[in-house]
């Protein structure tokens, strides 16, 4: 268990039936403002909407035995347009939804991080009340929806924050309009600072995992996500000089990390990624990464590939195990995909296939603009197509077939 460091105020949580956060959201706001440690004891915590954290706060728990959980996700189509501004929205059918519930609100043109964020503070009738305006302006035309969806636990332009030795559950229901929606997040942090997250596990959630969206010095390790809508792990949206080593994500619908846009200077490492519907690694260089290394990783039994790179410049890629891959649709990915990339060093990596009939069937395939990327010493014995290069200054040396 993380402790509190000396000097720090250290508060234990008292579970509150009636509290949307079971009482935690209290217990983080009786800290004073030098910050410090809430801890929440084993147990099941049922929340309706985010824990929120602040500046200098850690959150910890008693490992696994600590479940904050949801309610299985509750979805209505808005009856009228909202306008941006809105503190109310008009609902069709009967609210599932009750004061204090933390809900999203979004359509097919306004989602992510134009969708809105919110807390029900009244329901009459068909008219559900707000906490905050809407961001943006909602049309029943493109599928305006309110969602009983949220963070579970989250923070904002904050520093010092550390999320230790606990599980995020959510609920093995059917898929919804929300489960891409990276802003749902089991833990969802956006432009934070020197933070920690360790020992957390995350099952079952209907979005992403654990989401890190800009901010720097974040260190992701010794966690566990599973069974989640979306993408297992996702670094993204201008995060620098982060650490994401010794995860473990399993069976989640997206990749198993998801490297997202400007992300740059980090490291994963020393993780295994297995059976996600999508790549083990995904979105590697994609949005203007660079400087990004990936290294000593297990991505097998992947739905796609399984590390696939596509418009990056400059990462290094040595060392991981990419083993039958592509079971979505045997011998269409490949082990290692490079496409439209430049000034990769590819490097001791191991392609390997043991299934009969086999999936993986094409080791490191460079393709579309590639060019000046040093593909060496790398071991794809037992692949139909070993290794393919397109770039006229790209160099492959070494590898054994």
């Amino acid at each position: 268990m993380d402790t509190p460091t000396r000097n720090e105020e250290a508060i234990t949580a008292a579970f509150d039936p009636d509290s949307p956060t079971s009482g935690i959201q209290e217990a983080i706001d009786a800290l004073g403002e030098r910050g410090g440690c809430v801890r929440i004891p084993a147990g099941e915590w049922r929340l309706r909407r985010s824990v929120i954290l602040r500046s200098k706060v850690s959150l910890v728990g008693d490992g696994p035995a600590t479940t904050l959980t949801i309610n299985p996700p509750k979805a209505l189509r808005l009856a009228r347009d909202a306008r941006k501004g809105s503190r109310s929205v008009h609902v069709r059918g009967r609210s599932p939804f009750v004061p204090g519930d933390g809900v999203g609100l979004s359509d097919r043109l306004r989602q992510w991080w134009d969708g809105t964020h919110t807390t029900v503070t009244s329901v009459d009738g068909p008219i559900v009340g707000l906490s905050e305006p809407l961001t943006r302006g909602l049309t029943m035309k493109e599928g305006a929806r309110i969602v009983g969806v949220f963070p579970g636990i989250t923070a904002v332009r904050s520093q010092d924050l550390r999320i230790c030795d606990l599980m995020l559950r959510g609920s093995r229901d059917p898929e919804g309009p929300w489960w891409q929606d990276f802003t749902y997040s089991a833990v969802h942090l956006v432009h934070c600072f020197s933070v920690r997250v360790l020992n957390v596990t995350v099952w079952d959630w209907p979005a992403d995992g654990i989401s890190v969206q800009g901010g720097w010095d974040a260190q992701i390790a010794h966690c566990h996500v599973r069974f989640c809508r979306g993408h297992g792990f996702h670094p993204g949206t201008a995060l620098q000089r982060s650490v994401w080593s010794h995860n473990i994500a399993i069976g989640n619908g997206g990749d198993g990390l998801y490297f997202c846009g400007h992300v740059r200077d980090s490291v994963c490492s020393d993780s295994v990624f297995t059976g996600n519907a999508l790549s083990g690694i995904g979105g590697v260089g994609h949005g203007q990464d660079r400087h990004n290394v990936i290294s000593n990783n297990v991505c097998s039994e992947n739905g796609r590939g399984g590390i696939n790179a596509w418009d990056g410049i400059e990462h290094v890629i040595t060392g991981n195990m990419l083993r039958s891959n592509s079971r979505e649709k045997p011998g269409a990915y490949p082990a290692l995909r490079l496409h439209n990339v430049q000034r990769f060093l590819v490097q001791g990596n191991r392609c390997a296939e043991d299934q009969n009939p086999p999936t993986q069937t094409r080791g490191i395939v460079e393709s579309g603009d590639s060019d000046w990327n040093l593909v060496s010493g790398n071991l794809c014995a037992g692949m139909a197509e070993p290794t393919t290069m397109v770039g006229h200054n790209s160099r492959a040396e070494g590898n054994l077939a």
